[in-house]
């Protein structure tokens, strides 16, 4: 009777080359899975703080009179916390303004022409991704009270 004394020790290269494609596929699903969370996590966050400007903004207007209601007027009060380059740019395009990146058009209008209720406009763009840019657009009322 003859005995196999050989051993089977280590890997073949076979069982490494399939080991090595298993953490490579591994990888790359990981990565990907990984940069799909951050960009919709950093949308997320621009959304959120053109939210916070707008929000802030119509809280300016919520605590003005209906006379003290205009375009340039509402957005240099702003002026004291982050707006920066406020150009007029006419009356039917409304006031535009910069925070940062983010692009603030402001238009406000006689609702009725009755000089009673007043529309206010708010059209924030803002980029998410260097090639994909959101717009926020948001409508308030402002009511004269007798």
């Amino acid at each position: 009777m003859k005995l196999n004394l050989k051993k089977e020790k280590g890997f073949t290269t076979i069982d490494v080359s399939i080991a090595m494609l298993i953490a490579v596929v591994f990888v790359a699903i990981m990565s990907s899975m990984l940069y799909s969370v951050y960009t919709s996590s950093t949308e997320s966050k621009r959304s959120a703080v053109a939210l916070n400007y707008a929000v802030d903004i119509f809280e300016r207007i919520g605590a003005v009179s209906y006379d003290d209601v205009y375009e340039e007027g509402i957005l240099r009060s702003l002026q004291s916390t982050n707006v920066t380059g406020i150009q007029s740019a006419g009356t039917n395009k409304g006031t535009n303004a910069k925070i940062g990146t983010y692009d603030i058009n402001l238009k406000i209008s006689d609702e009725y022409g009755d000089n009673k209720v007043k529309l206010i406009t708010l059209t924030i763009k803002y980029p998410v991704s260097a090639k994909k840019t959101e717009t926020m657009e948001l409508k308030r009322i402002k009511i004269r009270t007798v």
